[in-house]
């Protein structure tokens, strides 16, 4: 299959394309010699395997049909090597030596390739190799909805009830949807139409969110650091405001992995349709651009800092005021842990979006039977 280490030299031995000449599948050929099996990527499982075999066992006829709309595609009734060779070493001419002679004994016949459309069905070849490709994708899922899991557990007490609900309700749907298809289950239509449904819920939920926390940052940027007589009760007021920000930012986050998780569900189960791959992208410009999630925490981070520093009452010691002030930047330092663990999560979502478009698988082939393979992405 496709691979992505460039720097190990490899043979393209078929390139299957579509009518518009867009690459399927490609294969290519790998010295062993040059390859670190065991360091490669996760295993495939012996059904996986075994899909491949039979994957592979089609490909010389997928060849032909993949090109089925081409015109330049033939093929040739006699062996090549039987046909008689053009002197200027070009190729081969269209006719055969009956043996032991030199008189011609039949003449090959070359057909257009539309007339094989019907010998293989091309697209349930790729969608074989889908289908072995996605149990990486789907396992992975199942990974990152234990995290998710985790973190709705985390986050449970702080959420306000009613947006809670629906995320921690599209959670759940994603855990079920996740391990029938990791045990290979069936999943009616419905399942898939209702998990795009609840998509659209929380991403409601999730535009809320990021309104209520433009609020957020606001109180904290607007907070008045001045006080007379300690700075006990300010300490305690500007962690509160922090604390908001941050039970904030880590649920638009976990609604964020809940839809990316969606997303990448729907995009291998719709056959890769580029709809959710450009929602994904989206949710992570969203995340990274100017106005966008981590840069207002960046913000915050900054203006945290000022009021600090203009944090001085006439009457405290000032070790007092550095002890409050070190328990504030203590609390930052448990957001920020907190927000770059949680988008992160949403990065190799989106990553695992990426992957999911053009999946490579290194296979150890002995006489033509695949006997191990290693996912690569």
């Amino acid at each position: 299959m496709n691979a992505s280490d460039k720097s190990v030299p490899a043979v393209v031995a078929l390139d299957l394309q579509d009518e518009k000449g867009r690459s399927l599948v490609e294969i290519r050929h790998f010295d062993e010699r040059e390859i670190n099996f065991e360091g490669q990527g996760q295993k495939l499982d012996s059904k996986s395997v075994s899909q491949f075999n039979h994957w592979l066992g089609l490909v010389p006829s997928s060849a032909s049909a993949a090109a089925g709309h081409s015109k330049q595609l033939m093929t040739c009734s006699f062996e090549y090597s039987k046909l008689i060779q053009a002197k200027d070493g070009s190729g081969a001419i269209g006719a055969v030596y009956k043996e032991g002679s030199t008189q011609l004994g039949a003449q090959a016949r070359f057909q257009e390739a539309k007339s094989l459309q019907s010998v293989v069905n091309t697209g349930l070849i790729v969608n074989i190799a889908s289908q072995v490709l996605a149990q990486k994708h789907l396992a992975d899922i199942n990974e990152r909805l234990e995290a998710i899991e985790r973190q709705v557990k985390g986050l449970q007490e702080h959420l306000e009830r009613s947006r809670f609900a629906k995320i921690q309700t599209f959670q759940e749907h994603l855990r079920r949807v996740g391990n029938l298809l990791e045990q290979g289950e069936d999943v009616l239509p419905s399942t898939f139409q209702i998990l795009g449904q609840k998509a659209q819920d929380v991403r409601a939920e999730v535009i809320h969110l990021r309104h209520d926390l433009e609020d957020a940052h606001k109180q904290v940027r607007d907070f008045d650091p001045s006080s007379w007589f300690g700075s006990n009760d300010l300490r305690l007021e500007l962690q509160e405001k922090i604390k908001r920000v941050n039970h904030l930012q880590r649920e638009y986050l976990l609604g964020m992995q809940c839809l990316l998780v969606a997303n990448l569900i729907l995009f291998i189960k719709h056959d890769g349709n580029k709809e959710f791959l450009v929602a994904g992208n989206q949710y992570r410009v969203e995340l990274e651009n100017e106005q966008g999630l981590l840069n207002q925490w960046e913000a915050t981070k900054r203006h945290v800092a000022v009021h600090l520093s203009k944090m001085k009452p006439v009457f405290e010691l000032k070790k007092s005021t550095q002890a409050n002030a070190q328990m504030v930047e203590s609390t930052l330092e448990k957001v920020q842990f907190f927000i770059a663990q949680d988008a992160e999560q949403v990065f190799q979502l989106q990553q695992r979006l990426e992957d999911a478009q053009t999946p490579c698988v290194l296979l150890e082939v002995d006489g033509g039977v695949v006997v191990r393979g290693n996912y690569l992405s």
